[in-house]
């Protein structure tokens, strides 16, 4: 059983992997207001390593007291071996602080490399499931920006996992652009890429020029397609133009409108005899 004491925090070291890629600064605030007012009412954890004790969870409220200048903090010290080393860090933010995917899957695999498991052992030392690790494990292998705009937060998990399916990296990059500008569900960033396998497929079996909209048939209400034009096989060359709605309109009357006859100015033959 861990022994409860109060530690200095001079004694204490952060932990060499946080499963924080980011901590959000306004909730940082939160949380140091609300230990300033009414004490810190959950202890942290640490594990004795030699003379000094390195932070298992409560790393967010271990930098909050540090904020506040405390000098001491009360803690569960638990001795070598008695804690398995990430397990209890994972669900403290699992079920307190709510970790990204991002963020489990470089616990993952820290844990991975540190220990030396397989994915037998990490089940099992961190009581997920098979399918739970390997859609984290298959995050590290996609594309990177993807990852980079999970662990800030950007996107979620369910649309980072569908942008991964885009394997056109221009157009992956360009779909996750969309994603982070404009925010997206899952549902949508899949209607994305499928749109671009049905695309891709079209033009590998059966090239044929560009239909008019106007003969297109009602289709998938994410599709992306030109305000302008109508067109939507060329996705990967659209962009984002912020607009008011009455000169859009504008536009699109001047480029729909007959061109106007352009009066005549010559003088005639038969005036010129006259003058």
């Amino acid at each position: 059983m861990p022994e409860y004491r109060r530690i200095a925090l001079a004694d204490i070291d952060e932990p060499q992997t946080p499963a924080r890629i980011a901590m959000d600064d306004v909730k940082l605030d939160e949380l140091t207001a609300n230990i300033a007012a009414n004490g810190l009412l959950q202890p942290i954890g640490v594990k004795q390593a030699d003379l000094r004790y390195e932070i298992e969870y409560g790393h967010r409220r271990f930098i909050c007291v540090t904020r506040l200048g405390w000098k001491e903090v009360p803690a569960l010290v638990y001795a070598p071996g008695e804690l398995k080393e990430g397990a209890a860090m994972l669900a403290e933010n699992i079920y307190r602080e709510e970790l990204s995917a991002a963020e489990e899957a470089l616990l993952f695999a820290d844990a991975q490399e540190r220990y030396k498991l397989d994915e037998a052992g990490l089940m099992a030392r961190f009581h997920i499931s098979a399918d739970y690790l390997g859609d984290r494990m298959r995050l590290l292998r996609g594309d990177q920006k993807i990852f980079e705009a999970l662990a800030n937060r950007f996107i979620g998990f369910s649309v980072a996992r569908e942008l991964n399916k885009c394997t056109d990296e221009p157009h992956r990059r360009y779909l996750l652009d969309l994603a982070v500008r404009g925010g997206c569900t899952a549902v949508v960033a899949a209607s994305w890429v499928r749109q671009w396998k049905q695309e891709l497929h079209s033009q590998s079996t059966n090239p044929v020029p560009p239909t008019p909209a106007a003969e297109l048939p009602p289709s998938d209400p994410y599709r992306l397609e030109c305000v302008i034009c109508g067109g939507f096989r060329d996705p990967y060359n659209l962009v984002n133009v912020h607009i008011h709605k009455h000169e859009l309109d504008q536009i699109k009357r001047a480029l729909t409108a007959p061109p106007e006859e352009e009066p005549c100015t010559s003088t005639s033959p038969a005036t010129d005899k006259a003058s």
